[in-house]
């Protein structure tokens, strides 16, 4: 059974690049669309890794982090960002508050498929 991961994405090319990635060797991305499916995804166990990209943490909001460590406290969360958003001020605060909170890595473009792969097969299956 090949590992699921979920993904809740906010840019559809981060979305595209990463289920081709994952699919190709052999992860089973899962895309939910907003975070109550994905904290219900959680509370039935579907994955232990979580993709997100700062896009949708903007959208969602920072408390999303926390709710998903207490519905999995053993996942591993990965943000990707965009390096451009770094020069805002507030977008550089909103990633430091999500390190600060605890997530396992923040990927920034461009992604290299090594990182990515490296950082996923690290994680329990």
């Amino acid at each position: 059974m090949p590992t699921p991961v979920l993904l809740l994405l906010g840019d559809s090319q981060i979305h595209d690049y990463l289920t081709k990635l994952l699919q190709e060797n052999h992860y089973f991305p899962l895309l939910v669309h907003d975070s109550h499916e994905l904290i219900e995804s959680l509370k039935e166990k579907r994955a232990d890794i979580i993709l997100i990209d700062c896009g949708a943490v903007t959208l969602h909001g920072i408390r999303l982090i926390p709710k998903i460590k207490v519905s999995c406290p053993r996942c591993r969360i990965i943000i990707f960002c965009d390096k451009e958003h770094l020069c805002d001020k507030a977008h550089r605060e909103l990633i430091k508050e999500i390190l600060n909170i605890g997530v396992y890595a923040c990927i920034l473009t461009p992604y290299k498929d090594w990182e990515i792969l490296s950082l996923i097969s690290h994680c329990p299956k």
